[in-house]
Formats: structure tokens, sequence, C-alpha cells
């Protein structure tokens, strides 16, 4: 009995030393193993096709329409005085068949009062204009800035850049938009990847946000410049 007693607790201490030595060799063996490598740097990058950003944004058409009712009691005015240099040379016409012709100097000083007056309204429309459409635009384009912000912060792109091409796929091949390809910037996306370019993605949140009260007729707010170097 003694002896089996003795022969158990030997084989428990045997059976501990096995552990502890195996303990051991794996703890070497994790020591001289090579750490696992870390995760590679990645960043993501975005593409946005401005033009086709701005044209498809439901707040541009509502600034077009704007633009045409203000640009529309100019275009009367100037129609008027094209209809009186009309009748004003159809009179000297006249005049000079009927043997009767308009002293030259009285026509030229009625047309030269007309093309006064025409340029005049055009100073005008062109001051009240484009102070419209400057500001119009100022609005829209921070529109879509602060929209690409929220877009990439929401799904972790760290970089959008923009780009400017045709909206349609006649528009991509007509022969003026390759003409412009070939002799504008570098940086033009030639390819990209699926996912790659959020236009669309971006015009559904700015139209989205629009028509859920988002803000309208005021410019927004300056967006925050993008994050450069290193943080």
């Amino acid at each position: 009995m003694k002896k089996t007693v003795l022969a158990a607790v030997g084989g428990l201490v045997a059976l501990g030393v096995l552990c502890y030595a195996g303990s051991i060799w794996a703890q070497a063996q994790q020591a001289g193993s090579p750490a696992p490598a870390a995760a590679a740097p990645r960043t993501r990058i975005a593409l946005l096709n401005l033009t086709f950003v701005i044209k498809n944004y439901q707040k541009y058409t509502h600034f077009q329409d704007e633009i045409k009712r203000a640009v529309a009691p100019f275009q009367g005015k100037m129609v008027e005085l094209q209809k009186r240099a009309e009748e004003l040379h159809a009179k000297s016409e006249a005049a000079i068949k009927a043997g009767q012709p308009m002293p030259r100097e009285e026509y030229e000083r009625q047309m030269t009062e007309l093309k006064r007056k025409k340029e005049d309204i055009d100073a005008e429309a062109k001051l009240a204009i484009g102070k419209k459409n400057d500001d119009e635009m100022k609005v829209l384009y921070l529109d879509v800035v602060q929209a690409a912000q929220g877009y990439a912060q929401s799904r972790d792109f760290d970089l959008v850049l923009h780009y400017n091409d045709a909206t349609t796929s006649e528009e991509y091949v007509s022969v003026q938009n390759i003409a412009r390809k070939l002799n504008s910037g570098a940086l033009m996306p030639l390819y990209a990847g699926a996912g790659m370019d959020i236009s669309k993605e971006v015009v559904a949140l700015l139209n989205y946000n629009l028509s859920n009260g988002g803000a309208q007729g005021g410019a927004a707010a300056a967006p925050s410049a993008p994050r450069t170097g290193s943080n």
C-alpha cells in the first residue's frame, strides 16, 4: 500500500514537472517568434463631381428660376429698345424711297440715343443680376462642402477630392469636353473604383436636407478647412 501511494505521488510530481517544462517551452517559443505585424495604414479617398452635384441640387434649380425672374424686366426693356430701333430704321428706309430722306444727323442721333439706353440697361442688369448670382453660387458651394464633409465623416473617408466633368454620356464624349480635359490641369480621374465617387450620395443628402427644412435662402456657415499634415 505504501509503495502504491508513493508511486502515485511520484507520478503526480512527474506530471507536474512535465507541465511546467511544457509551459517554459511554450513561453520560449513565443518569445522567439516575431511579433504580429501591425495593421498597414490606410487612407480612404472619395471623389466628387462638383458640376454634377450643383446641377442636380434642387436649390440650384430654385436659384435659376429666381435669376430668370430678375432678368425678365431688363429683357422687356431691351426688347422695347430693339423694336424702336427697327421702327426708326424702317421709317428711314421708307423716307428714302419716298424721296424725302431723314436727315442723316437726326437718324444717327436717335440711333445713338437708343444704343446708349441699351448700354445703360445692360450695365444695370449686370450689376443687379451679377451680384445675386455671385451670392447664390457662394451659398450653393458652401452647402456642397458642408454636405461632403458630413458624408465623409459619417462614412470614414479621410479625403474628398472634387473635379468638374460632364454630367451625361453625350457630353462626356463630346469634342468640347475632350478638348477641355486635354487643356486643363492634371488630377482629373480617368478611372475610379466602385464607391470612390460620392457625387450622387451628396446630391441625395443635399436634397434630403432641403426638403426637410434645411437652411434655405441664406448663406450657409463657412465649413472648416480640410485637415492637412499629421494630426
